[in-house]
């Protein structure tokens, strides 16, 4: 009967439980291909709290291009009613007020200008973010693996030599199928990461595009009033 003893080998991504024949000692070939293995789940583990922190920061670039695409389209309708008033445009469909309506000029500057101090902020993150992005894609390996494709064949020789190695082949091939159950959950989130990534660098694309339009009339505006202004003295 074998004299087996389970070792746990604690790790964030998932803890290693094995058992060994305290009878026979481990050849070259099973430490290499166990330290191999304990080394895949230090880069999945790496690679999962890369995809965490990446969604994270996505997350908060996601919802500042929101909250910058709401106050945008605060700013249009103000504008729409300044454009109407200083004969730059005039409005196709004229709400209709009940009583008349007031807007501060200036107040209306100042926004326009915060708002364009934090597209130009939210440049910055867009662009530390892309960078990051295409470095994790051009680190992906052939058949977009997350780590090297050998570590997935390191346990071969094991599983071969099953008689010869102390490590008990039934508590490896347990582990080994809980490790690769929490690799396929680790790669699911990163490619959500990646789907994320596109998701907010489109839509942060198409707030410039639009936004740029918008700051143009602002600046049409600005100058028309000023022009007003010189007229009046």
């Amino acid at each position: 009967m074998a004299n087996l003893k389970t070792i746990v080998k604690e790790h964030p991504l998932k803890d290693i439980v094995l058992e060994f024949d305290q009878d026979i000692t481990p050849p070259s070939y099973e430490q290499e291909a166990l330290q191999h293995y304990y080394n895949a789940h230090d880069k999945t583990w790496a690679m999962k709290e890369r995809a965490e922190a990446m969604m994270k920061r996505l997350e908060e670039a996601k919802n500042t291009v929101e909250d910058l695409n709401l106050r945008r389209l605060g700013m249009e309708q103000e504008l729409e009613i300044l454009e109407d008033w200083l004969g730059v445009a005039q409005m196709e469909d004229i709400p209709y007020f009940d009583e008349s309506i007031t807007i501060d000029i200036n107040g209306f500057f100042e926004v326009s200008l915060k708002h364009n101090d934090e597209l130009q902020a939210l440049y910055e993150v867009v662009n530390d973010l892309t960078t990051a992005y295409n470095k994790d894609i051009d680190n992906l390996y052939e058949d977009d693996y997350l780590i090297d494709p050998m570590y997935f064949d390191v346990l071969d020789d094991v599983y071969k030599h099953y008689e010869e190695v102390s490590v008990h082949i039934v508590s490896l091939d347990d582990d080994h199928q809980a490790f690769l159950g929490e690799y396929g959950t680790v790669s699911k989130s990163f490619f959500q990461y990646l789907d994320l990534g596109e998701e907010v660098f489109e839509r942060y694309r198409v707030l410039v595009e639009v936004t740029q339009r918008v700051y143009d009339r602002v600046g049409i505006v600005d100058q028309t009033f000023r022009n007003k202004l010189k007229g009046l003295e």
